[in-house]
This record gives structure tokens, sequence and C-alpha cells, in this order.
């Protein structure tokens, strides 16, 4: 039986476990609580000593490293083609987009981290401005690469007519900007509308799986508006209750200073 090992909170997580769905192949997800540092412990450790999710145990055999899973996957199950072909050149086209990721990409998860969740959900210090400005350059950029020079004719990346194991992966990594306000995610998806429909093109392509897999990041980014507009409510509250206990004249010239 294959384990995944993970948090549907993680993108590549997402990745993987879409992959095994689209494909029926059987699974069983171990959930590793990141807000916890489950990933941390050691019988995590054990399957990935470097303590980053995803992993999978295969028979016996440990593996980390997302790319490498769904390679793996793809090479050891039967799938269809167009998920990692076997024609060396078009191979090699889908091992170049998965590469770029990694460097590129997956700094919308660092910006995301920082701008949503290392605060609210890991109780963490607040990020360093300069180190914040950097992820969300480098993720802005990586986004106008992935428009412009990787989303061409066809619905999928690099032209495909079918998904590939780097629709997948990139996918997962763009998606994981639900969890930002919505003006924030207005910014980064308004003016790239190839991506868009390129995730709608991936949605229907992969329906009811790639919904299933994003049914946390929905939840995640429920729970964080709910929490936002509670805190808006309570700020407007403290201010009604401040003005109506401040002396008309002091209101007037705390207002006009």
């Amino acid at each position: 039986m294959l384990t995944l090992y993970g948090d549907l909170l993680s993108q590549p997580t997402r990745a993987v476990a879409l992959f095994c769905l689209a494909n029926n192949i059987e699974y069983q997800l171990h959930f590793i609580d990141l807000s916890k540092q489950e990933h941390k412990r050691p019988e995590f450790l054990a399957i990935n000593p470097r303590g980053l999710l995803p992993a999978i145990t295969d028979d016996g055999f440990n593996l980390g490293e997302s790319a490498t899973i769904l390679r793996y996957l793809a090479v050891t199950r039967s799938v269809p083609d167009h998920w990692y072909p076997a024609d060396a050149k078009t191979r090699a086209r889908i091992d170049s987009l998965l590469d770029w990721h990694h460097a590129n990409l997956r700094q919308t998860s660092r910006y995301v981290f920082t701008k949503e969740l290392q605060e609210t959900v890991f109780k963490l210090p607040p990020p360093k401005k300069d180190e914040f400005r950097l992820y969300e350059w480098n993720m802005l950029a990586a986004m106008d690469v992935l428009e412009k020079e990787f989303l061409i004719e066809g619905p999928f990346l690099l032209g495909g007519s079918e998904p590939s194991i780097a629709d997948l992966l990139l996918a997962c990594e763009v998606t994981q900007t639900q969890i930002l306000k919505k003006p924030d995610l207005e910014v980064i998806l308004g003016p790239r509308p190839k991506i868009r429909l390129w995730l709608k093109a991936l949605e229907s392509n992969l329906a009811p799986n790639f919904s299933t897999v994003h049914s946390r990041i929905r939840d995640a980014a429920a729970f964080l508006e709910k929490k936002r507009n509670s805190e808006l409510g309570c700020c407007r509250l403290l201010l009604r209750q401040k003005r109506q206990s401040t002396p008309r004249g002091v209101e007037q010239a705390m207002c006009e200073g």
C-alpha cells in the first residue's frame, strides 16, 4: 500500500494526492500536522530525514521531494503517457518546468505564508519587511513567466492538450493564493487571464478530484476571512465605544488633528 505523508494545506502534497486520485492509484494519506510541528518529530524524520512534506512509503521504499515522487509514480504505475511522456524531448520539457518551479514559482508559498499564516496560524514573529517584499517581487516575476512563456496555445502548460505532472505541481502552487484577502488575490490573478483559464481547465479536466484536494485550502480561507471580519467588528465596536465616551469637543479636535 502506498502511503502519502502530508497535509493538504501543503501545495506539493496536494499535487501528489491529485495525481493519485486522477489515476485511481490507491493510497493512504497519513496526516502530518504542520501547525504542531509533526514534520519535525522522530517518527516522520525516519521517513524523510529532511523533515519536509510530502513524503511517501511504497512497499518499504521511502521517498521525498514532490517532483521526484510524481516522476516515480508516473513510471511505476500504469498511467496515460501525457502525464510524463516517454518521448525524451517532451519529457525534458516537463522536467524543465519542474526544475523551474522549485527555484521560482515556489516563492508563492513563502509569500502566502508570511502574509497570512506566519503570525495568525503558526504564532511566529512577524516577517522582516525586506524579506517579505523580496518574496512578493519574486512571486510576481514568476507569475509573469508562467503567464507569458509557459501558457501558450493549448489549455495546459507548453500548449499541451492534456495535463502533465508539471501542471499539477505548478497549479497547486498558484491555488495557495486562495488563502489571501480578495484584493490581494486580485492583484496576482486579475491581470493574468491565461493563468485563470488554465486553472479552470484543470478543475474541469480533473473534476471532482481537483476540488476534493482543495477542500482544506477552502476551509483555511474561510477561517481566515471569518477571523478578519471578527477582528474588524471588534475594532469598530471599540472605536464606537471610544467615541461615545469622548467629549464632543475633544473628539472634534482629534479628528481635525
